[in-house]
């Protein structure tokens, strides 16, 4: 099959850039492995009783600074969707008690320490050197360093610190924070109906070859898709996997990348049958989970939903055990559990030079790579870097 682009990788890197492919008149293909499209996107919808019920487990929250985003939900025609968050603790587990997050910071240390907040620099330095110094080294390591590994679900105190949370400008005319009346899949679903686009899913990338100028990508089931421009949304090993035989520099290059898996299971149970009162997400400091994060952002009358992020190897039983004991419930009042996993990059010192080496591999070439694994993992670092490698290729 024949078409302007071919893009592997239905999560919203992939979507982003058939978006804007698509809106430039490209007849675009946009190949995924799964039944679902979106990737991160991952608001499981629950039927029968629970109609119009849904939990994330993947990403949560949008800001009024992504404006890639909201750029693409406007042409999307569902701004009109957005809706407020609601106003409901972030808080620590501590001793199997819920706490607020201010009870686990000294504020002697915090106050000594901010000052350096107006002359350190974060380039260069990793998490837990520079925010050490902004907080406190106690204050870092007792509480703060829980919420950050809670973002990408693993371990970040060797990410670089200029790379773990970014200053952008925002929109006035749009929410602080906020999500989609139908959850965060809905963009995906949205983008996935627009002109140009054609969506075949349940297509796994086998290998990929480039003949005159054509790159061609050959499916599990033997299906080929050929084009002059070859986008990669997906992991960076597998897209080091796929670009082996074609350019094994850029492959090499690419496999120096780490990664981690992320384990989540979403549990829905009613209302009445759960004693802790409303919240945003629960950290709990040294525990088998990153986060729980919750649905009560988006109050539901009947229903509580709640997503646990959970570190990998861990047994079905054990991780149940540990998500009754949180929500202080009995195993039989949980009417819906769902698990599904995510693979998320592990940044390091260096990744800009990384990052710049990586682009320089892709001048002249009518390949595009995006994913989470390039300026940061927040929703808009992916939006943004689709649409970079987008209007890169519009330059050749």
């Amino acid at each position: 099959m024949k078409s302007d682009a071919v893009i592997v990788g239905g999560g919203i890197s992939g979507l982003s850039l058939a978006f804007y492919c698509a809106k430039a008149g490209m007849k675009t293909t946009l190949l995924e492995k799964n039944t679902r499209l979106g990737g991160s996107f991952h608001s499981h919808q629950y039927q029968e009783n629970q109609a119009g019920f849904w939990t994330e487990l993947g990403a949560h929250t949008c800001y009024s600074s992504y404006q890639n985003l909201l750029g693409i939900a406007e042409d999307c025609g569902i701004f009109n969707t957005i809706i407020p968050r609601e106003k409901v603790p972030f808080t620590l587990l501590k001793n199997n008690e819920i706490k607020s997050i201010v009870s686990g910071i000294n504020f002697l240390e915090a106050a000594i320490s901010i000052p350096n907040l107006f002359s350190l620099k974060k380039d260069g330095l990793s998490v837990r050197e520079y925010y050490s110094k902004i907080i406190g080294k106690k204050n870092y390591e007792n509480t703060v360093r829980h919420f950050f590994n809670a973002v990408p679900s693993q371990p970040t105190d060797d990410f670089p610190a200029e790379m773990m949370f970014k200053s952008r400008p925002k929109r006035k005319d749009v929410l602080k924070d906020y999500t989609f009346k139908g959850g965060l899949q809905s963009v995906a679903q949205a983008i996935a109906k627009q002109k140009n686009i054609e969506i075949i899913s349940e297509q796994e990338a086998e290998s990929v070859t480039l003949n005159g100028g054509q790159y061609t990508v050959t499916t599990k089931s033997g299906e080929s898709h050929t084009a002059e421009k070859l986008g990669l949304a997906v992991p960076s090993a597998e897209s080091s996997r796929l670009l082996q035989s074609i350019d094994g520099a850029m492959s090499a290059h690419l496999g120096k990348l780490l990664a981690a898996q992320v384990d989540s299971v979403a549990v829905v149970l009613k209302k009445s049958d759960v004693p802790i009162k409303p919240v945003a997400a629960i950290i709990s400091p040294s525990d088998i989970f990153f986060s729980m994060v919750s649905r009560d952002t988006v109050a539901d009358a009947t229903y509580r939903g709640f997503t646990f992020h959970f570190q990998t190897g861990l047994s079905d039983a054990k991780k149940m055990k540990r998500i009754t004991e949180v929500l202080g419930v009995d195993e039989s009042k949980i009417l819906y559990k769902f698990s599904t996993g995510n693979i998320v990059p592990s940044l390091r010192i260096g990744h800009k030079e990384w990052l710049d080496k990586m682009d320089s591999m892709l001048k002249g070439k009518r390949l595009l790579l995006t994913g989470n694994y390039f300026g940061g993992m927040a929703i808009e670092d992916c939006v943004s870097r689709s649409r970079s490698e987008f209007e890169r290729m519009k330059m050749m």
